[in-house]
């Protein structure tokens, strides 16, 4: 009983030593609360839809639609833990802290650029690290093709649709 007692007192305080926080925390750890992941769409001269969206830890929303969109101003809604998670772990699966800070004209990564696009701007807070990243969307590479799935789940995971042209957001999966 006293080896059993010993092991289990080493492993919680080797846990607690670790720490959730560490880089590659898995999808049961728990999202720290300063945690905030932005994202910025904006003009292209085609008359690209410019809005923010900003998501905190707890699956808070807010919504600003600057121009081009159905819902013009501020609205407050709200995701599941789970989509927060879910976004958290895409930033993490391409190692967004370490990333350059723009993918463009003027960054690096591009193999080519397609004129006309909106930039994006994202951005991650998680554990007092903060990184964010200009990316034009027309950027063409492997990092850009990245981003842009992240940035396209964000818009999933928010429903943007509805406030950017009145579509219904996503129904959720069962």
């Amino acid at each position: 009983m006293r080896i059993m007692r010993r092991t289990t007192l080493t492993g919680l305080v080797c846990w607690l030593a670790a720490g959730p926080w560490l880089a590659g925390a898995g999808p049961q750890d728990p999202i720290p609360d300063d945690t905030a992941i932005t994202m910025q769409r904006g003009n292209c001269e085609g008359g690209c839809p410019v809005y923010r969206v900003l998501i905190f830890a707890n699956g808070d929303v807010i919504w600003q639609g600057r121009g081009r969109v159905l819902k013009l101003g501020v609205v407050l809604s709200r995701v599941e833990w789970e989509q927060v998670r879910v976004l958290i772990d895409a930033f993490q699966s391409i190692d967004y802290f370490h990333l350059e800070n723009i993918y463009g004209f003027r960054g690096k990564g591009c193999q080519s650029s397609k004129p006309d696009m909106p930039m994006v701007m994202t951005s991650l807070v998680m554990g007092g690290i903060s990184k964010a990243i200009a990316h034009h969307d027309g950027c063409v590479g492997e990092i850009s093709d990245k981003l842009t799935a992240i940035e396209n789940n964000i818009d999933k995971a928010v429903g943007t649709a509805r406030w950017i042209s009145g579509l219904p957001p996503a129904k959720k999966r069962k």
